[in-house]
């Protein structure tokens, strides 16, 4: 039961994981369904992280607010804490391109990995609206093996994005991607991982 994590190649690498355990495997099963929603319910984010920083709105294919369950193709709109570019209004952008779920007697695995992307629903603009480059994933595990539930975020290939025609984009980009390889980055995902599985 192995959901797909995207290969590292180049740039930073990021592995984090949280767990607890539980009396039981009925118990961990419930939980489960409670952590997977948590980890679906993406406009609620900034609620289910244990210290909230950056904010997060899902949209549909079609750049539209969604309130749905997140499907493949949707996208994820991000407003980290600083400046943000000035060329979206202020916010970065991923994609959605895996959402898996496997149902198991021993186990339960649901994996959600997203991508840095242009901006949805602009015509003519192809640009990576994000800090980092679109060879860069976010992977998001939740998975029960037994009585223990396990929440992992899996970054890969976190490259710095300086491919944009502003300048002002470039610069942002530039102390953003620094920030998140000195730490910061790591600082945000830990606290949603850790309010994931938060009993």
């Amino acid at each position: 039961m192995e959901h797909k994590i995207p290969a590292h190649h180049e740039g930073k690498k990021m592995d984090i994981v949280e767990s607890v355990d539980f009396q039981n495997e009925t118990i961990a099963k419930e939980f489960f369904s409670e952590a997977k929603a948590r980890l679906l319910s993406i406009n609620k984010w900034f609620q289910v992280a244990e210290l909230p920083a950056s904010s997060f709105e899902h949209l549909d294919a079609f750049g539209q607010h969604s309130n749905e369950e997140p499907q493949e193709g949707d996208f994820i709109k991000i407003d980290i804490p600083g400046p943000g570019l000035k060329s979206t209004g202020g916010y970065d952008y991923v994609q959605i391109e895996q959402i898996s779920v496997t149902f198991g007697i021993d186990q339960d695995l649901i994996t959600l990995t997203v991508r840095p992307s242009s901006q949805p629903n602009v015509e003519d603009d192809h640009e990576t609206k994000h800090f980092f480059k679109n060879l860069a994933t976010s992977t998001f595990q939740v998975r029960r093996v037994g009585n223990t539930v396990t929440a992992n975020y899996y970054g890969r290939n976190e490259l710095m994005n300086l491919r944009l025609d502003s300048f002002m984009d470039r610069i942002r980009n530039l102390f953003v991607a620094l920030g998140a390889k000195l730490g910061a980055s790591s600082v945000q995902w830990e606290a949603l991982v850790k309010g994931i599985i938060k009993t």
